[in-house]
């Protein structure tokens, strides 16, 4: 009899000890799925000493760096619980080039009792902003995704983004939205960008091309990044889209193709060949046919010789000057300048380096560089700003005033001197200064007062080191480099007035 009942409080005891256990260890995780998940999806979490039933355990998200947020699991068993992952988690995405991005949570369970410790790396899944709604797969097929009469089902590519239909399911983007994250930048060429950033050829075998979306936010059709720069040329995605666009005509679809893209931004030169497997840029400084574009159109419309009225005492003379001359040396321009957008001196002009718009000004120019404004004042702070806010240049247009000239031959801020001819204050003068650490090229680096020759600690004589001002161009200035050009203030404010009547000094060489 004795047996019997210590046989049944055996029993007894082997039936709720899970429970029994659950009340007194803390739970633990062992693994989460998937490890890749967007906000609005679930994940499943394996492990042990959970709590069974609906909302009774709770799950708690933690950024490294960030506050916890704390979740409640919809389903629950002891070793499994389903949790959806929360829109609160976007808040505190980590921010890169000033986007939010897919970013790792570390996770940690409460049930009767506190998980002693977060997640590891390894165990914790990336979280990243919400997926677009497919479309209902039984109204894809007969529906008409581009409008062109013609049904999706007798189509391989049904919003013409140049990927077929049955890659944009495999990815996860919409093949009836040829912008699925509605970033302003294609699914096809993020998608192509992508595969060219990750053709690691320079490991000896290539690497496997493996596009997103995926493990990282490199050019992602799932993801809002128009304004990032992957392949570090200054260009952004979104930029070098519309190059890539502007290749192919007006219409932006005469001959349009992903293999390859004219312009990439997962490789800065876009035109290459390949030697043993590897990509060697191809695109050659000497006879580049934008360039020659150019100057075919500045010979048949009187711009390849231009009037330069006089400027400054003991500066260059007035008369007509080669549009490339930039430091008015008289003659046939240097090598440097008839090489003027080959930066680096290679011989070979990567996608910021080309004019895709035929217009005499280098893409970089045209986007980040020294026709737009903000260029001038970040990189002349003791400069003051003249008056008129004077409009940059388009990247994908030759004459973005419409007036009939292009742009390198124009002149924005009317002063008669061409913008060609007030980019760079290094090679209009001809001097080399630098500064450690500007902003700008060490071709465009330095103010004067910082500028110290003979070594006693203080700023040298302007006019020893400069005996004139014409190097102090400035496209978006009329006063810079001459204070007579035809629309420079005649009467400048005693206080307040912009560059050279702010009490600058005279010459502010390479800043």
């Amino acid at each position: 009899m004795a047996a019997l009942v210590a046989l049944f409080a055996s029993a007894i005891a082997g039936a709720v000890a899970p429970d029994a256990l659950a009340a007194t260890r803390a739970p633990v995780i062992t693994s989460i799925a998937p490890k890749h998940v967007a906000v609005g999806e679930y994940l499943t979490i394996k492990g042990r000493h959970f709590r069974s039933g609906r909302n009774k355990n709770t799950v708690v998200f933690k950024r490294d760096g960030a506050r916890a947020i704390f979740v409640k699991a919809q389903y629950g068993t002891r070793k499994m619980l389903r949790v959806k992952v929360p829109a609160t988690l976007q808040k505190f995405f980590a921010i890169r080039d000033g986007n939010p991005v897919p970013t790792r949570f570390r996770l940690r369970v409460l049930a009767r009792k506190f998980g002693k410790r977060f997640t590891s790396r390894r165990l914790s899944p990336i979280v990243s902003g919400p997926r677009p709604p497919a479309p209902p797969a039984e109204s894809l097929a007969d529906g008409d995704c581009d409008g062109d009469t013609i049904k999706n089902k007798f189509e391989d590519d049904d919003d013409n983004d140049l990927l077929l239909d049955v890659v944009e399911l495999a990815i996860g983007t919409d093949p009836c939205r040829p912008d699925t994250d509605a970033d302003g930048v294609e699914d096809g060429y993020e998608y192509q960008s992508a595969k060219d950033l990750n053709d690691d050829e320079y490991q000896g075998d290539p690497n496997q091309v493996l596009p997103y979306p995926g493990k990282r936010p490199y050019p992602n059709p799932l993801y809002k990044d128009a304004e990032l720069d992957y392949d570090g040329d200054s260009l952004t995605l979104a930029e070098e889209q519309s190059l890539w666009r502007y290749t192919h005509g007006v219409n932006h679809s005469a001959g349009r193709t992903l293999e390859p893209l004219s312009y990439s931004d997962g490789n800065q030169h876009s035109i290459y060949t390949r030697v043993n497997g590897r990509r060697v840029p191809s695109l050659a400084v000497a006879g580049y046919d934008r360039h020659q574009e150019f100057l075919g159109w500045a010979s048949a419309s009187g711009y390849v010789n231009v009037l330069i009225p006089p400027m400054v005492p003991n500066g260059p003379p007035a008369g007509y000057y080669d549009i490339r001359d930039t430091n008015l040396s008289g003659g046939a321009p240097d090598a440097g300048e008839l090489e003027y957008s080959d930066y680096n001196g290679n011989g070979r002009l990567s996608d910021d380096e080309r004019d895709e718009d035929a217009d005499g000004l280098a893409n970089f120019e045209e986007t980040h560089g020294r026709m737009s404004p903000g260029y001038w004042a970040g990189c002349y702070k003791n400069e003051k700003p003249y008056g008129i806010p004077y409009a940059g240049t388009r990247v994908d247009d030759a004459d973005s005033d419409g007036d009939g000239v292009r742009d390198g031959a124009d002149d924005q801020d009317h002063d008669d001197v061409p913008n060609l001819m007030e980019l760079s204050r290094f090679a209009a003068s001809g001097e080399m200064d630098w500064q450690a650490g500007s902003p700008c090229r060490i071709s465009d680096s330095i103010e004067f007062n910082e500028v110290d020759l003979n070594g006693d600690g203080k700023p040298d004589s302007a006019k020893l080191l400069h005996p004139d001002v014409w190097g102090r161009v400035n496209p978006f200035n009329p006063c810079l480099p001459a204070t007579n050009a035809r629309t420079c203030t005649s009467h400048p404010s005693i206080s307040g007035a912009a560059a050279p009547f702010d009490d600058s000094p005279n010459w502010l060489s390479l800043q």
